[in-house]
């Protein structure tokens, strides 16, 4: 069959991304390719796919890009031999060969593969909508005038593919590392915000929890907490404290003494291998999000875990109450400024680490309580604060138009549609794309 006119080529690109052209084919050339991932769809910003894997004769792996037309001579029609952006194309897709060479920019011959025509009928619906319809500033201001409720529920949807991926990445490490010890770590890079959650990884990996647990208990009551606050301090690389720093973690000269006596005596297998105070970020961080101030909180849920059956057991049984979930991640993180965190902070530590670490469990075990809990948490929590990435995805789908309230899973969903959809332009991907176009489309 002929190529056919009346097909548009983003029909060919909607078969590619769809694995309708099968995985397994071979160059005009003769050389067997094996497609490995498809890569992502740029919505024709630059190559139709980037990111894309290709085993070349069964025993070369290229990852570069891929472009697709319907005839080998699009490639010079559109000026991608002349065009550097181009030079990472490792195949060209056409529908038909018509014996035109395919050359990059930098002089290189980019293989081609011919796929055959593709049958009008089986053209997917999308490949007639209007695509130039979104993608600009606004997308879907007047759907989120008219009927927010279905932006609302694909914006839950989204929220839900993000809480999966965390989740299948978090059961993926509990197959090799103790339950507590992913936890901690998922709730040190918490208190880590944007500036300094390497550090806090770092930290988790140098101080399992089951391991601060037992010193904490092993030491009289009325040390506990200042040798959870010296432990944390001293394996950060802060001690001894400056005057600004304690001054700022609001440490009086006896709570002072105190913490760094417990790190000179209980430290003592760290004092070589502690982190370096230039590993943390201090410049233009507010003081509330200072990693004194942060080390200092989760010092403070430190003490309490140990001393009320373990870290794992109490972020589990809090999951377990409701309404007080918020409340009570804040509340064991310290009673007063600067060490207990705000509400926003403890909502995104809940979603962001607590919810998906209950989820994975809950796969990993086959414990049906926890991942009702979980999910029950998942579908009730408040969205936090809006911030500079939920206020861009709001601003590209909706424009000025309201959304209603939306809670924590469609907050989620917002940074899930501006990382993973808008800022790559991945648009021909985009559901919420999808349902504009499948209106106002045709």
């Amino acid at each position: 069959m002929s190529v056919s006119e009346r097909v548009p080529e983003i029909a060919l690109s909607a078969a590619w991304h769809a694995g309708d052209i099968p995985g397994t084919l071979a160059t005009v050339a003769g050389e067997p390719v094996q497609v490995i991932h498809r890569g992502a769809w740029s919505h024709g910003l630059g190559p139709d796919f980037q990111d894309c894997l290709l085993l070349f004769a069964g025993r070369e792996l290229r990852s570069g890009s891929v472009e697709i037309h319907l005839r080998t001579r699009g490639w010079v029609d559109h000026g991608h031999h002349l065009d550097p952006a181009y030079d990472a194309v490792i195949l060209h897709v056409v529908a038909r060969h018509d014996g035109t060479e395919t050359r990059r920019s930098d002089g290189a011959l980019v293989p081609v593969v011919e796929v055959g025509a593709i049958d009008p009928a089986c053209v997917p619906a999308m490949a007639g909508w209007a695509w130039d319809r979104v993608g600009g500033q606004v997308c879907a201001e007047a759907a989120c005038r008219e009927n927010p409720a279905p932006i609302r529920a694909i914006l839950d949807h989204l929220g839900d593919l993000r809480l999966a991926g965390r989740s299948a990445r978090i059961e993926a490490r509990l197959a090799a590392e103790p339950p507590g010890h992913v936890l901690w770590s998922e709730l040190l890079d918490g208190f880590g915000f944007s500036a300094n959650r390497e550090p806090m990884r770092a930290l988790a990996v140098l101080a399992p929890i089951d391991r601060l647990e037992a010193l904490v208990l092993a030491t009289p009551a009325r040390d506990r907490h200042p040798t959870a606050r010296g432990l944390l301090l001293g394996l950060a690389g802060f001690l001894p404290l400056s005057p600004a720093e304690a001054h700022l973690g609001r440490l009086a000269a006896e709570e002072l003494r105190a913490l760094e006596a417990a790190w000179q005596s209980r430290g003592a297998p760290w004092h070589d291998v502690a982190l370096s105070p230039a590993t943390w970020t201090r410049a233009r961080v507010r003081p509330a999000n200072h990693p004194v101030a942060r080390l200092l909180g989760a010092a403070n849920l430190l003490h309490a875990s140990a001393t009320r059956g373990g870290l794992l057991a109490g972020m589990l049984e809090l999951l377990q109450q409701g309404d007080a979930l918020i409340e009570g991640i804040r509340d064991l993180t310290g009673s007063a400024a600067p060490s207990r965190i705000g509400v926003d902070r403890a909502i995104d530590m809940a979603v962001s680490g607590i919810i998906p670490f209950a989820l994975a469990l809950a796969a990993h075990t086959g414990d049906a309580r926890l991942l009702d809990d979980a999910s029950e948490q998942w579908q009730r929590l408040p969205a936090p604060e809006a911030n500079a990435v939920t206020r861009r995805a709001k601003r590209q789908i909706a424009g000025t138009a309201p959304l209603g309230c939306i809670g924590a899973r469609a907050a989620q969903g917002l940074i899930h549609l501006d990382t993973t959809l808008c800022q790559p332009r991945r648009c021909f991907e985009c559901p919420i794309a999808a349902a504009q176009l499948a209106v106002k489309g045709h």
